[in-house]
């Protein structure tokens, strides 16, 4: 457990992005129970953890906006539907930090997009993000972050540019066996 007084916790940067999304505000009640990062999908293809992502929030560690954490995060809403306290909008708050981290000219790394393709090729072939989306379907805004997302990154592009190339290495596969 990490040991910090009161003057290692800076309100500053919490405070804004309670500014720019009130309901970030509830991120304070986070008990660091863990359940939010229990049975992560993210978690489990990477080093997301959303509740080391709310404690630097909460200590006002910009860092954050830097970390590839933020871009990891499949947005299925488990977190949040898990979390013992009510309003805690995790999803929310990992959107508001990727907005900022755009704003101070960061953004995600190559690495990070490459998860992106992962998520974005089971979404556009299997119509799913998460194997186990807990039995709902992916909220209309996360679908049309994805969508957003995939534009951004050009996933769709290059999405149907490798299906197409797949596509003639087998044509060329068939020709060479007949």
């Amino acid at each position: 457990m990490d040991d910090y007084t009161d003057l290692d916790w800076n309100w500053e940067f919490y405070e804004e992005l309670v500014d720019d999304v009130d309901e970030n505000k509830n991120i304070i009640q986070c008990i660091s129970c863990g359940k939010c990062v229990g049975d992560c999908p993210a978690k489990k293809v990477s080093n997301f953890n959303s509740r080391k992502i709310i404690k630097k929030v909460l200590r006002g560690d910009k860092s954050v906006l830097k970390d590839s954490d933020i871009w990891y995060c499949y947005l299925c809403e488990r977190c949040k539907r898990v979390c013992p306290k009510e309003n805690i909008n995790i999803p929310l708050l990992i959107i508001n930090l990727r907005n900022e981290s755009f704003k101070k000219g960061h953004g995600p790394k190559y690495n990070d997009l490459r998860k992106y393709v992962e998520m974005s090729e089971r979404f556009l072939t299997q119509g799913t993000v998460v194997e186990d989306p807990l039995g709902n379907k992916l909220p209309k805004e996360r679908v049309d972050e994805i969508y957003e997302i995939c534009n951004f990154a050009r996933i769709k592009y290059v999405f149907k540019a490798s299906k197409s190339d797949q596509s003639k290495k087998n044509k060329k596969t068939k020709k060479k066996t007949k």
